[in-house]
């Protein structure tokens, strides 16, 4: 699926390509997520750890499309990839950061990280649907479930921030499941349980 006002894609990209706006993408999730883990520390320390918790996700799936690129051998990419922890730990440092002091405020950031977690899916779907490179489907199905988990996390938090009674302090401290991607998709070396 495409913006109705964007210009027409190509049917399929190459894999380089691919990997190419693929780690672009995440790189600028990373940046997104860690920016809004230091704000909402004044706010509380569940959501931030959430956030963070997102950024890390970011950063290991970033690992994961620069493995694939090194396997594929896929020129830049595979280049870039030597380069990645570097680029990536200064992913969006010019952005401002915003410290979240108050309810209005983080009800607010949150809707803009769940509509930046939809534009991430749709990304996401984009991608796997251009794909024309049987070898990275299952990183990109991945990446798409992963994306769809991210969302639903961030729609459920906006949900318990919108609703009247929510105590404030209760939901800001809350501690988010640690394993809540573990539906999505099984990391390398991580233990179960």
């Amino acid at each position: 699926m495409s913006h109705p006002h964007s210009p027409a894609l190509p049917a399929a990209l190459l894999p380089d390509e691919l990997l190419a706006l693929a780690s672009d993408q995440e790189r600028q999730e990373m940046g997104h997520y860690r920016r809004l883990a230091f704000g909402f520390l004044p706010f509380g320390r569940g959501i931030s750890r959430l956030m963070a918790t997102l950024g890390i996700e970011c950063e290991r799936r970033l690992g994961d499309i620069h493995r694939q690129a090194r396997d594929l051998a896929a020129g830049a990419s595979a280049s870039e990839s030597s380069a990645g922890p570097d680029r990536a730990g200064r992913a969006g440092s010019g952005k401002t950061i915003c410290l979240i002091t108050g309810r209005g405020q983080a009800l607010a950031v949150l809707k803009h990280a769940e509509a930046w977690a939809e534009y991430a899916v749709r990304v996401a779907m984009h991608l796997q649907e251009v794909n024309a490179t049987p070898c990275l489907q299952p990183l990109l199905l991945g990446l798409l479930a992963q994306k769809q988990a991210e969302r639903h996390i961030l729609a459920e938090l906006v949900t318990a921030y919108d609703g009247q009674e929510a105590e404030d302090a209760r939901l800001a401290s809350r501690d988010w499941p640690r394993g809540w991607l573990a539906g999505a998709r099984r990391l390398p070396g991580q233990p179960s349980g």
